[in-house]
């Protein structure tokens, strides 16, 4: 045991003093932190908008929005322009329009070519008005994301229908009402939730397939250099090859696990402060079940050391690091196809397919906590698959 804590203090200080580690970690947790923070700031247009103000604050500044907008005629000089024209005076009041998308700078034009003009200036989108439910919209350079021809169809109907209401002698407001009823009903979940426990199941295996091909990759090349600069011979006569293994492949994996941490940590960070930008749509990624975390870090754990001891063997297997990309394709290959299994398998946890693969250690890893995640596993079958896995990692160690 002194002998492996010994090879473990000695790697993972040569991991924290290594420049290229510390370098990499920084640049890329830097990376995630800008992904998180960026796309908020192009799409509100405002560092003060994405990481200024709290959920209630956005709502509140949202409805004084809202109202500026539609007491002032919906022209709001900062709001993005939008140019409308009925030429053929098919509405008698075309505020009665305008006013149901507050928000935007109206323009109201009695030509069509004024619309197309204005538009190619640079106006956000125009609506020609062509007859009874029927129109022209007018945009520059349709995004896919754009929105604008969906909401304005969809005022523009209601308009018309209130119009045919109205000439049948039939209030509106009241068939409004009884068509805005819908049954409203409450779910007891006697199991898992596995609908809610998807994308939580979906993220963190993604996590665990990083590390395990990248940090593998890591472990195998570490071993190998020494075997090439004929530093492992000098270490061999110090210590036994057993806790010479066992320290430098649970260095590379502890390693691998802190670097992740400081970049998904990074992540999260930067979130809590433009949470605001996303209109906080990633808060669920903070409300993991503790089940959901619990089956993720005994088989996601004993997976990883799996699969490290398994690429530390092949880096000691080799004497040149070129060579560690065709030794370690098989076990690549096979974790490769683990993950595909249970990203397929997800939709039915409960299958065939994946009740075998949750007992084989190669597979397990994913499928017995994608099993676990999303559907009802009993605890005999959890204890037996985390015995089988934890034997299979302590069999790669001594292989």
């Amino acid at each position: 045991m002194k002998q492996f804590l010994n090879v473990l203090k000695f790697e993972l200080g040569n991991y924290f003093k290594s420049k290229s580690f510390m370098v990499t970690t920084i640049l890329l947790a830097l990376a995630v932190a800008a992904a998180v923070a960026l796309p908020p700031v192009f799409m509100k247009g405002s560092f003060s908008e994405v990481f200024g103000g709290s959920k209630g604050s956005t709502e509140a500044t949202g409805e004084e929005a809202a109202e500026g907008s539609s007491a002032d005629g919906n022209y709001d000089s900062d709001a993005d322009v939008l140019a409308i024209a009925d030429p053929d005076g098919f509405v008698s009041d075309i505020t009665e329009l305008t006013d149901r998308m507050p928000g935007y700078n109206w323009k109201v034009f009695d030509d069509t070519d004024e619309v197309e003009d204005i538009v190619s200036a640079g106006a956000k989108g125009g609506f020609i008005l062509t007859g009874r439910y029927t129109y022209t919209y007018v945009v520059n350079d349709l995004s896919i994301l754009d929105s604008l021809d969906s909401e304005f169809s969809e005022i523009y109907t209601d308009y018309w229908q209130e119009q045919e209401l109205k000439a049948e002698g039939i209030d509106a407001a009241a068939v409004e009402e009884i068509l805005g009823h819908s049954s409203i009903s409450d779910m007891k979940v006697l199991g898992k939730d596995g609908a809610n426990n998807y994308w939580y199941t979906y993220i963190l295996i993604f996590v665990l397939y990083f590390l395990v091909l990248f940090y593998g990759q890591m472990i195998a090349t570490s071993i190998t250099s020494e075997k090439s600069n004929r530093a492992i011979e000098v270490l061999v006569t110090t210590v036994d090859s057993t806790s010479l293994i066992f320290g430098k492949v649970i260095a590379g994996a502890l390693s691998g696990i802190f670097q992740a941490g400081v970049i998904l940590g990074s992540g999260l960070l930067t979130y809590h402060f433009t949470g605001a930008g996303w209109n906080y749509r990633l808060d669920f990624l903070f409300h993991i079940p503790a089940e959901v975390w619990g089956a993720f870090v005994v088989f996601g754990l004993l997976g990883y050391l799996m699969y490290a001891f398994l690429f530390g063997m092949l880096g000691a297997l080799v004497s040149k690091t070129e060579d560690i990309s065709k030794s370690a394709t098989p076990v690549t290959m096979i974790f490769v196809v683990s993950f595909i299994l249970t990203m397929t398998g997800m939709n039915d946890s409960s299958s065939l397919l994946m009740k075998v693969a949750s007992f084989i250690p190669f597979t397990s890893s994913n499928a017995m906590f994608a099993r676990i995640a999303l559907g009802s596993v009993s605890s005999v079958e959890v204890v037996i698959s985390a015995a089988i896995l934890r034997d299979s990692s302590m069999f790669s160690l001594f292989a």
